[in-house]
């Protein structure tokens, strides 16, 4: 079995944990399919959001061209929201990765590689 050396640190020698078959076991890929369905739900909701912007944008120009206060007009407030958007949607999902990461440590630990994972 391979060995992480860490003597140079002032750490014993230390087996590696089994990958592959972490990476079989069925916690891990309900864990991946977890995180592949949140990547997808949040490139889907922006892809929509810009996809909307870019149609009306181009068809709709009267719509976005609409003054809401002033020099303020409907694209300006839906460039904004989309950037606001993008942010919320960044930090959602980095709440989310933080929690997987909590799992996926668990499941570690639960096979005894919680330390020699690292």
């Amino acid at each position: 079995m391979p060995v992480i050396d860490d003597t140079t640190n002032g750490h014993p020698a230390r087996p590696l944990p089994p990958w592959r078959e972490i990476a079989e076991s069925p916690e891990f890929k309900r864990l991946e399919a977890l995180r592949r369905r949140a990547a997808v739900l949040t490139l889907g909701i922006f892809t929509v959001a810009v996809g909307v912007f870019l149609i009306l944008s181009g068809y709709a120009r009267p719509f976005m061209r609409k003054s809401i206060d002033g020099g303020l007009t409907v694209a300006y407030v839906w460039i904004f929201g989309l950037t606001v958007l993008t942010w919320v949607l960044v930090w959602v999902y980095l709440r989310f990765a933080e929690r997987l990461e909590a799992a996926s440590r668990r499941m570690l630990e639960r096979g005894g590689y919680g330390e020699q994972a690292r």
